[in-house]
């Protein structure tokens, strides 16, 4: 009977975290030069998989004074800690909060990091008030954590007052002023606005932001990119965008069609994709002249992580893929290249995993090859892994293609417990034929012995 991990003892993690804060600042502090800040940074984290502590750095009011572009890059500030617990206190948590995220559901991890990310917050409240009231830092002083992602300003209105984020994080409030100006204006006119900003990394809130606004906007924001598209300079940006928002009119295909005869290099590679992905292939195909990369990037577009930019991605299918293969045997080559694993596939919804298993019988091993590695999706839940894991097995048994067998291995392995009863199965691969299809299984059964 396996033994029984306990559970994370959250109120002592919070407690070690915040004396080491403290202890790692007033050593800082130590040699003279007055604080700006401290900051947790560089969280690492892996759904599903491993979670990491983050660095801790320190940086002073001359540091920041001598070179404003250090402001809020701790990797980059002169004083930091990698790990700032005692070395057995420090892998006790990280594997403490490993073990709790992934003892069960994808939902739970995410439960488990959003609950690990409060305690970080706290952590910096408590760290702060403790320094200062140590007379080891002034009022003006922060302790903060930074996440580089959406949740960033969330979580800093968590640690910091309105005040404070307004002198120390000023473009959340300056972006966000910028965004209530948008709110009312027309629709259109908030499209053209935000078009200009695609380009402008100086601006209010950046071109990552600008995307997303031009995102939920949706069709209305058609004609301002549309223009774009045509005159540039971010044509590219423009295709993709074109496709994420989704609904193909005429005169987004009529678009996308003239600027494919009309671009060269990164734009045309983009157009081609934002066709493909809005399923006129036939366009890119009949087009005279193009580059085979361009095709063979659009014939890919569908399967890449980049369908999952789509506010609505469309339906997987696998048909196009199929009859481009059985059309084109000179560049199923370049297909199998372009869409080998590691080249960042799509994530499958629940209401695809029936296509994405009958593409385990197809007669092209890129196929079967992308459907065994979208299928190891856990945060499809355990419903459809009851459905998905023995087709997963019988890959693992009966593919002719090695790299196939390896590849259903590794997606058994992402559904971890709910998959252990498949031991057998790859107990047998311990004789395959293949190398790296022994490794492989190996490790998986070492994995589920430990």
């Amino acid at each position: 009977m396996a033994r029984r991990v306990a559970a994370v003892d959250w109120v002592t993690f919070e407690d070690e975290l915040v004396a080491g804060v403290v202890e790692k600042v007033t050593e800082r502090a130590g040699t003279g030069e007055r604080l700006y800040a401290a900051g947790l940074a560089e969280i690492y984290a892996e759904t599903d998989s491993v979670i990491r502590l983050p660095m801790l750095g320190a940086v002073s009011h001359d540091e920041v004074a001598a070179d404003d572009a250090l402001l809020w890059s701790v990797p980059d500030w002169k004083t930091q800690w990698f790990e700032w617990l005692p070395e057995d206190r420090w892998q006790h948590w990280e594997q403490k909060l490993t073990y709790e995220a992934g003892r069960s559901s994808t939902l739970h991890w995410n439960r488990t990091y959003a609950r690990f990310l409060t305690v970080l917050t706290r952590v910096c409240k408590r760290a702060r008030k403790q320094l200062l009231a140590a007379g080891v830092t002034d009022r003006h002083f922060a302790v903060v954590l930074l996440t580089d992602d959406d949740d960033e300003e969330r979580l800093l209105r968590r640690i910091l007052s309105e005040r404070e984020l307004y002198r120390l994080f000023p473009g959340y409030v300056q972006a966000n002023a910028w965004k209530a100006e948008m709110e009312a204006k027309e629709p259109a006119d908030r499209a053209a606005r935000y078009v200009q900003a695609l380009n402008d990394w100086e601006g209010p809130i950046g071109p990552e932001n600008a995307e997303l606004a031009l995102r939920e906007l949706g069709p209305i924001a058609h004609p301002a990119l549309i223009d774009l598209l045509s005159h540039g300079p971010e044509r590219w940006k423009a295709a993709k965008l074109l496709a994420d928002i989704g609904h193909p009119t005429d005169e987004v295909i009529a678009a996308l069609t003239r600027a494919l005869r009309h671009t060269t290099g990164a734009d045309q590679h983009w157009t081609a994709a934002a066709l493909s992905r809005l399923n006129r292939l036939e366009v890119v195909l009949s087009a005279p002249g193009l580059p085979t990369g361009v095709i063979v990037d659009a014939v890919a577009a569908p399967y890449t992580t980049f369908r999952d930019h789509a506010v609505t991605p469309p339906l997987l299918t696998y048909d196009p893929l199929e009859r481009f293969l059985a059309d084109h045997p000179q560049l199923r080559d370049a297909i199998s290249e372009r869409l080998r694993p590691g080249t960042s596939y799509c994530t499958i919804r629940a209401e695809e995993v029936g296509v994405a298993t009958d593409a385990l019988r197809s007669r092209w091993p890129v196929v079967r090859r992308h459907a065994v590695c979208v299928l190891g999706e856990r945060a499809l839940g355990a419903a459809v892994g009851r459905q998905v894991i023995p087709h997963l097995a019988d890959i693992v048994a009966n593919d002719p293609d090695a790299t196939n067998r390896r590849l259903a291995i590794l997606s058994l392995q992402w559904w971890k417990r709910d998959a252990r009863h498949c031991a057998d199965t790859v107990r047998k691969a311990l004789h395959d034929p293949d190398p790296a299809v022994r490794a492989t299984a190996q490790r998986w059964l070492d994995e589920l012995n430990q």
